[in-house]
């Protein structure tokens, strides 16, 4: 790895971990650079030598924050990027911002978040430093940390290591879901949102960070998704998920799908995927993946 990259990377975990308030040593910084002790020892005090961490606890000195802004501000909006304007796959997005995060100067950054909307949340619900390098405070605690019964709302999803954060993108699980506990013990945790249920070992479940509801609002049971409409019923659109990002989310919007339509059942495949749905006077063929991330509410019969 080029020196100056492994420098930006080095930074960027040191403020990542500022951030959540836990303390770095040599050894972290070894297993997430995937460097020996030794070459770590070397990276350490050339960032000491550079003046952009301190001796004593290896945090970061007002120039090295900069530096570490910089490219966490690159990184994660340019992730946002890929998730709003591309129809690239998720598993793409960090591997493409790895390499553009150093290639984008204080104006690219600026004039890409103004592009943006000066987005505040990655599509993980990680922190975007603004242009000024302040962020916005954390929130919210892992999902372990409520009890049963407990309903509230997501706000961030760790991404690593990727066989946990499978169990919840599996499920449809995004910031901004709202979620009910039902089962929580020391194994596994089971969750009750957009009318389905799912199970997690308590792994996995420490990966999702959320808040309470905000005054006035509640857990709303009748929302659903719509793949579990019925031939026989109707129901109105209330959202788009959070997962449908991009050029689906765009196409999506085209053809009617916005909160407030009505929707129904028009032809059904005899393969049961894609599934002929009746909307705004037209019938849109939309694939099972699509209708997991409309959330709806069914009409009363």
């Amino acid at each position: 790895m080029d020196e100056h990259v492994l420098i930006q990377h080095a930074l960027k975990l040191l403020a990542e971990y500022e951030y959540e308030g836990e303390n770095v040593d040599p050894g972290i910084l070894s297993e997430k650079l995937s460097m020996p002790e030794e070459q770590i020892t070397q990276l350490v005090g050339d960032l000491i030598s550079a003046g952009l961490i301190e001796t004593d606890d290896l945090s970061l000195t007002s120039e090295g924050r900069e530096f570490a802004m910089h490219v966490l501000q690159a990184h994660r909006l340019y992730e946002t990027y890929l998730a709003r304007k591309t129809g690239l796959p998720e598993s793409a997005w960090h591997t493409i911002a790895d390499a553009k995060e150093h290639k984008l100067s204080k104006d690219d950054v600026q004039k890409l978040a103004e592009e943006l909307g000066n987005p505040l949340f990655d599509p993980h619900g990680d922190p975007i430093p603004s242009i000024t390098g302040q962020m916005p405070p954390k929130q919210g605690k892992p999902l372990t940390e409520y009890p049963s019964g407990w309903a509230g709302r997501v706000v961030h999803i760790e991404d690593e290591p990727p066989h946990l954060y499978a169990y919840i993108s599996n499920a449809g699980i995004a910031p901004d879901t709202m979620l009910r506990i039902d089962k929580i013990n020391q194994h596994e945790i089971e969750v009750f949102t957009e009318g389905l249920s799912f199970t997690f070992p308590i792994e996995a479940a420490k990966q999702i960070t959320a808040v309470e509801l905000a005054e006035g609002e509640s857990f709303d049971c009748s929302i659903e998704r719509l793949s579990s409409l019925k031939p026989d019923e109707q129901a109105s659109i209330i959202s788009l998920s959070p997962l449908c990002r991009g050029l689906e989310r765009n196409r999506l919007l085209d053809l009617g799908v916005v909160p407030g339509s009505n929707i129904s059942i028009d032809l059904i495949n005899p393969s049961g995927n894609p599934i002929g749905y009746h909307i705004r006077g037209a019938c849109i063929a939309l694939r099972l993946s699509q209708a997991e991330r409309i959330r709806i509410r069914k009409a009363v019969k």
